[in-house]
């Protein structure tokens, strides 16, 4: 039977060890076990080789950004001049300068690791309660579909979710800039820029529950296809055709999977209606995670005839949900109701251990038998 590498099992169970001390025991964060965490998945990330689904592709990138790509055309693409370059320019400028200077491609691999787990990790520690729960969140398994997989999304979702701090603050020149570098990770990002105020509207169970309702109803009228012109036409070149592109784009499948995905996201709606008010009287600014979350769940069941979009575009929103709200939900319940949501959580993410090491991990090669690292 495939299991997952013993570097993704040690980090799994010092995360698991980790939130239940500081749930029952401490009850306050222990921020070395996340500085740990941290450090194994930049090496386990970082260092791999030919581990991830789009590791092969990255890699031919790597040399082809050198021959093909000039810093003409970078500073085009970061100027939304028109160009042909269909990379996202940040991206393309760290592999110009690692490829130019003689460094091998894990030196890509390893620095955009080291940024988007710090990012992460920061964000995560600023923001939760019991940051090591919301880290097994993230770890199992979001870590290994956007940092090991889809990299520059990963990275993009990374500096959204570290905008936050500029969304708290009311400081809307710094989230702007945030977006921007964002944006020269990955064209999605942009779906997030709408955060900064999304944030800001009042919303309570009733409210909640009618979003999620009439954003599941209207799904099968496809309203999404409407939005095509006004991205050709009011969004950069390169951002308007990536939404064609996926628009159109069926390698995916047509539909989201409606079985174990649908059924969790039940439960996660469930909780963050049920204990609304616990999370509002207890957490700091938990209003705007709640509302980040919620629209989250509205663009996935929004958009969930196409699943390239119903995955890929709420990414960041739904960041807010399982590393923010339902980690911070667990730290504003009383404590007779602690020990079931966090035996839920841990029942979730234990049988997802399993379940993802036997299927997509294998097939990404995180297991065991075909894990490689430049390390060892």
């Amino acid at each position: 039977m495939p299991v997952l590498h013993p570097i993704f099992i040690a980090i799994f169970l010092i995360l698991a060890t980790a939130s239940y001390i500081e749930i029952f025991k401490t009850k306050k964060k222990q921020s070395i076990f996340l500085w740990v965490a941290g450090i194994l998945i930049v090496v386990a990330v970082g260092f791999r080789t030919d581990v991830g689904a789009d590791y092969p592709v990255y890699r031919t990138l790597f040399s082809g950004f050198a021959l093909y790509t000039s810093y003409g055309d970078v500073l085009d693409k970061a100027l939304f001049r028109p160009n042909a370059e269909e990379i996202e320019w940040l991206f393309v400028f760290l592999n110009k300068i690692i490829f130019d200077v003689g460094l091998p491609f894990y030196f890509v691999t390893l620095v955009m690791a080291i940024l988007a787990v710090s990012l992460k990790f920061t964000s995560i520690y600023e923001n939760v309660e019991f940051p090591a729960l919301a880290a097994l969140f993230y770890f199992m398994p979001v870590m290994f579909f956007e940092d090991s997989g889809q990299m520059r999304q990963g990275l993009g979702i990374a500096v959204s979710v570290f905008s936050f701090k500029y969304i708290k603050e009311r400081n809307l020149w710094m989230f702007l800039l945030c977006m921007y570098i964002a944006l020269g990770f990955h064209k999605t990002s942009i779906v997030f820029i709408p955060a900064y105020w999304l944030a800001k509207i009042p919303l309570n169970k009733t409210r909640i529950f009618w979003i999620l309702i009439i954003s599941l109803l209207i799904s099968p009228l496809e309203l999404y296809k409407l939005g095509s012109s006004l991205f050709e036409n009011v969004t950069p070149q390169d951002v308007g055709g990536a939404y064609t592109g996926y628009l159109n784009d069926r390698y995916y499948g047509s539909e989201v999977d409606t079985g174990l995905n649908d059924i969790v996201k039940l439960f996660w709606i469930i909780i963050l209606i049920r204990y609304d008010n616990e999370g509002c009287e207890k957490v700091w600014y938990y209003e705007y995670m709640r509302n980040l979350a919620v629209f989250g769940l509205a663009m996935f069941y929004f958009f969930r005839t196409n699943e390239i979009f119903a995955v890929r575009l709420p990414g960041a929103y739904l960041f807010f949900l399982t590393m923010f709200c339902l980690p911070n939900l667990v730290y504003a319940v009383r404590d007779s109701l602690k020990s079931m949501l966090y035996l839920g959580f841990m029942t979730y993410l234990t049988m997802m251990f399993f379940y993802f090491g036997q299927g997509t991990a294998d097939r990404g090669r995180f297991t065991a038998g075909k894990y490689q690292n430049v390390l060892w």
